[in-house]
């Protein structure tokens, strides 16, 4: 492959890569025509995940796109969308070329655009810096390969693995640069899971801030098997602004009041041992079109999550001080060497040191 396309088509991720966490639960596009070596138009999948990024760019182009070539990261949608599907629009455009990152796993698509695209006579090139769009979007490929949400755990600890001191009353174990880059993960996520145990402890907000201010809610889901959580806390002020789900198996008087006040209640039944089954609350979730989950709660929650082979990624931001053998550990069964994972980022932030690690599967 030429220089100039390879340049292209990393153009079209460089620009999806820039939007991404703002088309759930669709997968970030980017989409680049050219002809002669210049872009005529770019374009990223919507905010609404509609329209797509081929679309935007098309309309862009308009009658330029004749004879000229495309640049997508993921194969162009074979299902129907108001103006027809990405597949017919390149069609009626009269693209004559087309390089694509990687086949689009959902079954309404899966290679079937590629497909019609090759006996309508547009010369197609796939698996051009496919690694790209499957490291960017893996919470889509991920989720649609298991049937479950793709689902990162954010830990802050102690050099110890200690999460809090015994008493929970200190508030911070990572320093401000942490966690504002804590933040910056909210925001690419597409929900937080957390329990009732750790909106009683520490009463959190979850809202995604910048600079002191808030700049989006997301969706918050809370598994309160015995719907514990306080009708006051500072989740619940702000309800009107984000979607709220809890999962519980519990009707009692906060039931209906929760309802009332716009929180979407799921009830379930206790498994024989007495519990919520993570792996039933997991499939509900996914069923809700949520794929990408940022888990933040205590140790004993992820502990249950890595028994249960339900986390992928895992974020730790670490302190430079210890805690002691009182404060509460990470994890209850095993030291975070212990895991069967693979780190694959590494910063520093002041005295804090960031690791992302990806789950060995």
């Amino acid at each position: 492959m030429k220089l100039t396309h390879q340049k292209l088509i990393n153009q079209a991720h460089a620009i999806a890569r820039r939007k991404f966490g703002t088309t759930f639960p669709n997968p970030i596009v980017g989409c680049v025509i050219a002809r002669n070596k210049k872009i005529i138009s770019q374009a990223v999948t919507n905010k609404s995940g509609r329209p797509h990024a081929e679309e935007l760019a098309l309309k862009k182009a308009g009658k330029k796109a004749k004879g000229a070539s495309m640049y997508v990261t993921l194969e162009p949608c074979f299902h129907n969308s108001i103006a027809g599907s990405c597949t017919d629009q390149i069609l009626r455009s009269g693209i004559k070329e087309i390089f694509i990152s990687t086949s689009d796993p959902d079954p309404r698509t899966n290679k079937k655009s590629i497909k019609k695209l090759k006996l309508n006579k547009v010369i197609v090139h796939t698996g051009i810096e496919e690694e790209k769009t499957l490291s960017l979007n893996k919470f889509f490929f991920e989720s649609l390969k298991f049937l479950k949400p793709y689902t990162k755990i954010k830990m802050a600890i102690s050099k110890d693995e200690k999460i809090a001191w015994s008493n929970y009353k200190s508030k911070w174990i990572s320093n401000s640069k942490s966690r504002d880059y804590a933040h910056r993960l909210r925001f690419k996520s597409q929900a937080i899971l957390t329990t009732s145990k750790t909106i009683i402890k520490d009463n959190p907000r979850f809202t995604i801030r910048k600079n002191d201010k808030v700049i989006k809610h997301i969706t918050i889901i809370i598994i309160d098997k015995d719907l514990k959580i306080p009708l006051k806390s500072k989740i619940l002020k702000d309800i009107h602004e984000k979607r709220i789900i809890i999962f519980t198996s519990n009707k009692n008087k906060k039931f209906d009041k929760l309802k009332s006040i716009g929180c979407e209640i799921i009830f379930l039944k206790k498994n024989k041992k007495r519990k919520l089954s993570l792996k039933n609350i997991f499939n509900r979730i996914y069923k809700l079109k949520i794929y990408d989950l940022l888990v933040e709660a205590g140790g004993i929650f992820f502990t249950n999550l890595l028994k249960n082979n339900l986390v992928n990624e895992i974020h730790i931001f670490k302190a430079n001080f210890s805690i002691g053998q009182k404060g509460k550990p990470l994890l209850l069964d095993r030291k975070l060497n212990q895991v069967n994972k693979r780190i694959i980022k590494k910063r520093k932030f002041n005295d804090n040191y960031y690791y992302k690690y990806v789950i060995n599967k």
